[in-house]
């Protein structure tokens, strides 16, 4: 498995059982066709709760986690009406 770090901060969001979930992006795995991010995702307080890839492909991307969080939800908002 080969993994390219992410130096930058990014952000990543993505819903998962009707509920946004966001994490760090910590580096991105190649060996697939497109890369993968790989992700440590948190908790509102920056708890750990898991490092792993996104489970649906559909993700929003910011620099800091509100404003991934933010994207998500105005996003499926919109998605709603």
């Amino acid at each position: 498995m080969t993994i390219i770090p992410q130096n930058a901060p990014l952000w990543l969001a993505t819903m998962a059982e009707n509920e946004v979930q966001a994490g760090r992006v910590i580096g991105w795995q190649t060996e697939h066709v497109q890369p993968v991010p790989l992700v440590a995702w948190t908790d509102e307080t920056g708890q750990l709760h898991r490092v792993g890839h996104p489970v649906t492909p559909v993700v929003w991307l910011g620099d800091t986690r509100g404003e991934a969080i933010e994207s998500a939800q105005r996003e499926t908002r919109l998605a709603t009406l």
